[in-house]
């Protein structure tokens, strides 16, 4: 079941999302160390070319891979920012990142986005209507209050009530694991949806879920900045194995989908992908070559 509660909506503003501690200061990677490769540039379609942009679908959401910070609070920064700003670079483009609800995204790819950057795991479903170039390498973590006072069990918490954003493979794998909670006799699990992860992980902090569950980096970093409120648990069953994220790219465009790659496994080979992953502390989940549309377990 799904289930909001303005009232719990209002905490959740006055929390201040303490769960995802405000960046007084946005990190940037500096990119002075980058340069263009005339050959990829080359490649580039006329009409992004034209536009000297390349325009990129996020939340902006889901630290550390991509967050509002700055000044303002509203400059995107994060991993994928990183990773946009320095693939834009290396094609002499400029890289913009418009933000917009999560599963907004991959059906607006070729009108709105040129590319999707925004952790997006790959699924075999997600690969039936978009390509992937893939460029991390991923995993699953629960999210608890300290100490898991309500006692979640990550192999059975059937009847607990779970904050997740939907449009994920996390609320995917919840909602089988409740059916499967319901065909055995048990308490289905209780659903509370938002639009942003560091929503749902601030409502478990103020005890208001008993857990949330999403991906490893984002969920380390979020107990990370949690001042000893929150802690990780590892998943059990389907959420416990290992996948890949990808840059996405709608499926009618393969010439761009493999530039995309082409470019990606340039930076990765001249170290530019290293060193952004080593400045946000995830080189656990660097990937040794970006590959387009793998074989994936999910």
């Amino acid at each position: 079941m799904y289930r909001s509660n303005p009232k719990c909506r209002a905490a959740l503003s006055a929390a201040g999302l303490l769960a995802m501690s405000t960046v007084s200061e946005a990190e940037v990677y500096d990119l002075s160390n980058v340069g263009v490769v005339q050959d990829l540039a080359a490649r580039v379609p006329a009409e992004i070319r034209e536009r000297g942009v390349l325009v990129s679908g996020s939340d902006n959401a889901y630290a550390p891979w991509e967050y509002l910070s700055g000044d303002d609070g509203q400059t995107p920064v994060g991993i994928d920012i990183d990773i946009g700003r320095a693939i834009a670079r290396t094609l002499d483009l400029e890289f913009e990142s418009r933000t917009a609800a999560f599963p907004s995204i991959l059906p607006a790819l070729g009108s709105m986005y040129d590319i999707g950057l925004n952790a997006f795991s790959i699924t075999n479903e997600r690969m039936s209507v978009v390509n992937f170039v893939s460029y991390s390498d991923t995993q699953s973590l629960w999210v608890v209050r300290s100490g898991n006072p309500t006692g979640f069990d990550p192999g059975d918490y059937c009847g607990t009530t779970v904050a997740i954003m939907p449009g994920t493979y996390y609320e995917t794998n919840i909602v089988a694991d409740s059916e499967a909670c319901v065909a055995a006799g048990k308490p289905a699990v209780e659903m509370l949806p938002f639009s942003a992860q560091t929503e749902a992980i601030t409502r478990v902090a103020v005890g208001g879920a008993d857990a949330t569950a999403t991906g490893g980096g984002t969920a380390a970093y979020a107990v990370a900045r949690s001042g000893g409120r929150l802690e990780n648990l590892v998943p059990v069953g389907a959420m416990s194995r290992r996948g890949l994220n990808g840059i996405a790219i709608t499926k009618s465009d393969d010439e761009l989908t493999q530039l995309i790659a082409d470019t990606l496994n340039h930076l990765i080979d001249t170290g530019v992908y290293g060193e952004i992953f080593e400045m946000w502390g995830v080189t656990h989940f660097a990937v040794d070559e970006a590959l387009i549309n793998p074989e994936t377990p999910f």
